[in-house]
């Protein structure tokens, strides 16, 4: 905090000269259309020289130093325009605490035309340091769609080219990762899952998934995949697996380019905590252009199709502050 507070005190008398931008948006470093805290600690944790890419290096001078803090203090607040973008957002702070029903995930998740795991009671409304979110549980024992987890589709209302996903995601400690499970994510057409290869003229998806010891990979469904079952497209800081921490809430964050139908020129960027985890250009989603990225896929559980992924104990996993938007 020492350190902190000489920055900002160097900041806020002048020490650097402040820098002109084109972007409407340029200290927003986890690009969730907010500059606030989180990019000025992403700025301080970075401080020093950096190669890129270098998220928090925003006025490009080869370093992170004074002159980004400045820009960080002269765009705090709301990103511009980004309301205009928003695709979908939910919170869940105006529901109370307890059981979650059919009746409340219509009304805040655009009426799905089906659900799994709320009837069964393993989803529910909890308080957690004085704030809501929708706790699913994966009870012990137990794997796959109908016995763990929850599952449904939230669909947009206009299909979109290009999308940023957004939410806070915590496992309650202890969490036992088992082999892996399923997490939400982006999905385009038929939303391709479960052995359902994609041939570029039904549809993909892009869920997460926790792998053991909770490594976090982006799961995908596309035309290209090299197997039976959807690709794993490992999430790493420096070459390192990204893990999931239990007890500890986590911001992912999925950005998903379409391809110009039958090219290779989709992509797919992801963020963890503010840091950059995943980038992979060359992605085919689609060969025709009767769909796009067209929904979200809330889908989470236990597996996998044998026991040997099935729960050790009762578990359970926090959602929160979901937030769907175009992006340029």
């Amino acid at each position: 905090m020492q350190r902190l507070s000489i920055l900002l005190a160097a900041a806020l008398t002048g020490s650097a000269s402040h820098t002109a931008f084109a972007s409407p948006c340029p200290a927003d470093i986890d690009r969730n259309d907010m500059v606030n805290v989180d990019d000025l600690l992403s700025v301080i944790g970075q401080w020093g020289g950096c190669a890129a890419p270098c998220e928090a290096d925003v006025d490009a001078s080869g370093s992170v130093g004074v002159g980004d803090l400045l820009v960080v203090l002269d765009h705090w607040g709301a990103c511009p325009d980004s309301d205009s973008r928003l695709i979908f957002v939910q919170d869940f702070e105006h529901r109370k605490v307890g059981p979650y029903d059919e009746a409340m995930l219509d009304a805040d998740w655009n009426d799905p035309a089906w659900s799994g795991g709320v009837d069964d009671g393993r989803v529910s409304v909890v308080e957690i340091e004085g704030n809501k979110a929708l706790a699913v549980r994966y009870p012990e024992g137990e794997y796959g769609t109908s016995q763990t987890g929850a599952q449904w589709k939230l669909m947009f209302d206009d299909s979109h080219q290009q999308v940023r996903l957004t939410y806070r995601i915590r496992f309650v400690d202890p969490f036992d990762f088992v082999r892996g499970g399923k997490l939400p994510g982006l999905i385009g057409g038929a939303g391709n899952t479960g052995g359902g290869v994609p041939d570029g003229t039904d549809g993909w998806s892009a869920r997460m998934m926790w792998r053991s010891e909770g490594a976090a990979v982006q799961y995908v469904y596309h035309p290209d995949q090299p197997q039976h079952y959807g690709e794993d497209l490992p999430w790493t800081d420096d070459g390192a697996p990204i893990r999931f921490e239990p007890g500890r809430w986590h911001e992912v964050v999925h950005e998903i380019r379409m391809n110009t139908p039958g090219l290779n020129d989709g992509s797919i960027i992801c963020r963890m905590d503010g840091v950059t985890v995943l980038e992979r250009d060359g992605m085919r989603f689609r060969d025709v252009d009767s769909f796009a990225i067209d929904g979200m896929y809330f889908s989470t559980f236990f597996g996998g199709g044998s026991s040997s992924w099935a729960t050790t104990g009762d578990e359970t996993i926090l959602f929160d502050d979901f937030r769907i938007e175009m992006i340029p």
